[in-house]
């Protein structure tokens, strides 16, 4: 029993000393990254030059930290036109995954004062991304009117509606937040289903672990403009729930594929 208890602790004491190489390399990577983009943002005055950097450090990220993408659903996803993606949020992995395996052309949605971060917050500025400000009600609808401008421009924005990280890997409830960008634009909706991010690193753990993870891609969803009064009807937000049916549904599916695997 004592040498077993031993190799418990031994392995314990492993994955914390790989946990912490991990976090030092990702953040030195990203910080050489972060740097990378804002010269070629300066150079090339074009946010999808940008976007090719971010796109490499997404990748960069999850190889560092021994995690493998598989992705489905790919056909799914609109071409040369604007959409609205919406994904369930495992954990901040999700981030890493999407902005590298994501073949698609996308702002993110993000909290102000992550912009605040050095050189990492200035990349993000300058790819594009836009900050939402929940200082109060007012700044945080006109920073969704940016995000709308954005997407009549012809731009595709990911967000995640739950609003936050999940805390033990199921699908919260889905913010009405996001009915605001879906009304005011109607472009069409695309679900998203990650699943295995969660146990990559949990909300509020230090500890990373390899693994993999799956992302599934749904059929887009077409939905028509409606003014304010009509988006806060009882019938639309029965039409924010059946997004996420959708997205819980193929989750469910994607566990129960990897249990038969």
């Amino acid at each position: 029993m004592k040498i077993f208890l031993t190799l418990i602790i031994f392995q314990l004491e492993i994955a914390m000393l790989l946990s912490v190489i991990k976090w030092i390399a990702g953040i030195l990577y990203s910080m050489l990254m972060g740097t990378v983009a804002i010269i070629v943002s300066i150079v090339c005055k074009n946010p999808n030059a940008v976007r090719s950097v971010t796109r490499v450090w997404g990748r960069g990220m999850c190889k560092l930290s021994g995690v493998k993408v598989e992705i489905s659903g790919i056909e799914n996803i609109l071409k040369d036109k604007s959409q609205i993606f919406i994904s369930n949020h495992q954990g901040m992995y999700d981030i890493f995954i999407l902005e590298g395996y994501l073949p698609a052309k996308f702002l993110w949605i993000a909290k102000e004062n992550l912009f605040k971060i050095p050189i990492i917050g200035w990349a993000m500025r300058r790819a594009g991304y836009i900050g939402i400000n929940r200082t109060s009600p007012k700044k945080f609808f006109e920073s969704l009117s940016r995000a709308v401008d954005e997407i009549k421009n012809g731009k595709s924005i990911i967000i995640f509606p739950e609003g936050t990280r999940t805390l033990d890997g199921s699908i919260g409830k889905f913010k009405r937040g996001s009915l605001f960008l879906i009304f005011k634009t109607a472009v069409p909706v695309v679900p998203i289903t990650i699943s295995g991010s969660f146990d990559i690193l949990k909300k509020g753990e230090f500890r990373i672990n390899s693994g993999r993870v799956r992302v599934h891609i749904d059929k887009s969803i077409e939905v028509k403009e409606k003014s304010d009064a009509e988006a806060d009807s009882g019938e639309e937000g029965q039409l924010l729930n059946s997004f996420r049916d959708i997205i819980v549904n193929n989750l469910q599916k994607l566990k129960t594929e990897e249990g038969v695997r």
